[in-house]
């Protein structure tokens, strides 16, 4: 029996292939904007694409829309993970806490919503979830932002394992290369009429 092997895909690798916009979205209140923008600045030192409202590549995506379409959508769907810096003005505002409400609810059962308590002060009952351990209690911008930097790496390594891993239909993942571009190779089986 001759084996045929196909083509099947080819994708840029110029740009990352993700299904979310930013690794990671941070709601905050203005009240813990300084600390939060410290740990913006540290992520984006480690290379990953964070959804900050005030920094301007951000303002770009929020001029002239919906504010509260545009914040459903990023901390909704948008981001892979989002960090909730829980402080007692935060549960005290009614955005922060929508937009808790908004990642809590399409994020926690893949655990991607990572609360960090600034002051002690927790979620209401009603948003806790006692089944994870993502809550992560500090108050110093660069351990804050290597816990979230190491959960996302890890997320990453896992996923890309997974998707590297055959699903026994003879599909070869070949990941990080450096080429160019990526070629997905499909095993067929069949024969040739000359």
């Amino acid at each position: 029996m001759l084996k045929i092997y196909k083509i099947i895909s080819l994708s840029n690798l110029g740009g990352k292939q993700m299904s979310c916009r930013y690794d990671v979205a941070l709601s905050f209140c203005t009240e813990n904007e300084e600390i939060v923008e410290r740990v913006y600045h540290y992520l984006r030192a480690e290379g990953l694409l964070v959804f900050y409202a005030p920094a301007p590549e951000c303002q770009v995506v929020l001029s002239g829309k919906n504010q509260r379409e545009i914040f459903y959508e990023i901390f909704g769907l948008g981001a892979e993970f989002v960090a909730l810096f829980v402080s007692c003005n935060y549960v005290k505002k009614r955005v922060p806490m929508e937009e808790a409400s908004i990642a809590i609810a399409k994020h926690s059962e893949n655990g991607s919503v990572i609360p960090v308590y600034i002051d002690g002060t927790e979620l209401p009952i009603e948003l806790l979830d006692n089944k994870k351990t993502n809550y992560f209690s500090s108050d110093n911008a660069a351990e804050i932002s290597n816990h979230l930097a190491q959960k996302i790496k890890e997320n990453r390594r896992k996923r890309d394992a997974k998707d590297s891993v055959s699903d026994g239909k003879s599909i070869v993942n070949i990941t990080d290369n450096k080429a160019e571009k990526q070629v997905f190779i499909q095993n067929v089986e069949g024969s040739l009429n000359f």
